[in-house]
């Protein structure tokens, strides 16, 4: 089962889909910026001190399989297991390149794997890989350290099928669509929207209270941010570790994290003012309000609200 608490490792922000709720704009043609095994070791060791099991994720990882598997292998040699590796199983073509990976994977030390299953990413990925990647894992790591540990052959089968309909272009109750990212321009522009006025009156307090929060992750550029706000940054390796960035005390201590946190999007709106950008009438969420306003202010305030790769808009590659 997925720990309580991780710290993920953002290997790249490349993938090998771009899916209409990818919260971090990944797609084929994005950046191929790859966090270093160095890096990783340091980023392992901060999440492990602060007691955070350590997933690795993307875009796609396993894009860079073989770079992947150095990551896991040093890694290992620290004492930091790789908890669970995230992937949306494009690269399952065959069953014996799907086997031979993940054994590798299993062998050089990580403990499971978490493959991603819905009309979104079905959109790109055929059902028979993913299916094929779940099937194997389920085989080779146990059903306990398979996420999803239950799911039918129909499922993925029928996610494809909504995947080439309309019901693409809803969002799905299922799923828990966050609109940020590619959501706030493929898939919110079709929710209710709520008029600005009430949004402006919503805190972010919980999303802010970093000791609870599930889980904590850092980009290939050293950006640190909750996993469901980023390029809300707490701050960047380059000037700071991660077991030193992530605490509350720490947003206590920052005053725009602070005030994000009490005022949710409305402590974005002083800083909307100083570079002449005006909030539209309604959002889809808090989260498409903050999104939006953080696109237009990430030119202004890179570290604060970078790196650009969240906020950019690519096509579609299938």
């Amino acid at each position: 089962m997925i720990p309580s608490y991780n710290g993920q490792i953002m290997m790249t922000y490349r993938c090998s889909a771009a899916c209409r709720h990818c919260l971090v704009m990944a797609a084929p043609d994005q950046d191929d910026a790859l966090v270093s095994v160095g890096a990783a070791v340091e980023y392992g060791l901060d999440f492990a001190a602060l007691g955070r099991a350590v997933l690795i994720a993307g875009g796609e990882a396993l894009l860079y399989f073989e770079h992947v598997l150095s990551v896991v292998r040093a890694l290992a040699a620290v004492g930091v297991p790789v908890a669970f590796i995230e992937s949306n199983g494009s690269w399952c073509v065959s069953d014996a390149l799907t086997r031979e990976r993940l054994a590798k994977l299993q062998d050089a030390g990580v403990r499971g794997m978490y493959f991603s299953v819905d009309r979104y990413h079905q959109e790109f990925v055929p059902a028979e890989r993913v299916y094929r990647g779940i099937s194997i894992a389920w085989e080779l790591f146990g059903r306990d350290n398979v996420i999803p540990e239950r799911l039918s052959w129909e499922y993925v089968r029928e996610a494809e099928r909504l995947a080439q309909g309309p019901e693409l272009l809803q969002c799905d109750p299922g799923h828990g669509v966050h609109f940020v990212g590619r959501a706030a321009v493929d898939l919110a522009p079709r929710a209710a929207l709520v008029p600005l006025d009430q949004l402006l009156t919503q805190d972010c307090r919980a999303d802010w209270e970093v000791d609870k929060l599930h889980e904590i992750q850092v980009d290939p550029f050293g950006f640190v941010r909750p996993d469901w706000c980023p390029g809300v940054n707490l701050g960047n390796t380059r000037s700071g570790r991660i077991a030193d960035l992530c605490h509350t005390r720490h947003v206590q201590q920052t005053p725009l994290l602070r005030d994000i946190a009490a005022q949710g999007p409305a402590a974005l709106l002083p800083l909307a003012e100083r570079y002449a950008i005006t909030p539209g009438p309604s959002y889809a969420s808090r989260c498409h309000l903050c999104f939006d306003l953080r696109r237009q202010l990430v030119q202004h305030m890179p570290e604060e609200f970078g790196p650009p790769q969240v906020y950019q808009v690519t096509g579609r590659c299938r």
